[in-house]
């Protein structure tokens, strides 16, 4: 069980500058309302920051997250959201089952790039070069 305002422990950071990827994962067992505002400043920081780069695509893996409120989800939204108004383009992995469920009952997953695994999607960006 996660302590009640328990800091966030960031994003792990991978750029592949070749490809122009950057696979971000959530640190975090929870993205719940006590991690996502250190989080959503850091996240939109890091991506405007990469698109001036001239990074195109945003690989963000949720291996690690196991629980997710609506804050969570506002972020995960936020992400593609900023993504999306850049010109570039985001893609979900590793999401456990009752959080792509918890997507779809919110009627957000058409909007999203969900892949079961990062290397599927890192194989569809590649395609797309």
């Amino acid at each position: 069980m996660d302590i009640v305002g328990k800091k966030s422990q960031g994003l792990s950071v991978t750029c592949l500058e070749k490809e122009k990827v950057v696979i971000l994962s959530f640190n975090d067992r929870s993205l719940n309302f006590y991690v996502t505002d250190a989080l959503k400043e850091s996240l939109k920081e890091l991506i405007g920051s990469k698109i001036d780069e001239g990074y195109q695509h945003f690989v963000l893996n949720m291996e690690n997250v196991k629980i997710i409120d609506s804050c969570g989800v506002g972020l995960v939204i936020a992400a593609n959201n900023l993504t999306s108004a850049r010109s570039s383009k985001l893609y979900l992995t590793n999401i456990r089952p009752f959080i792509i469920k918890i997507f779809d009952i919110m009627r957000i997953s058409k909007h999203l790039n969900v892949f079961e695994t990062e290397d599927e999607a890192l194989q569809i960006i590649e395609s797309q070069s």
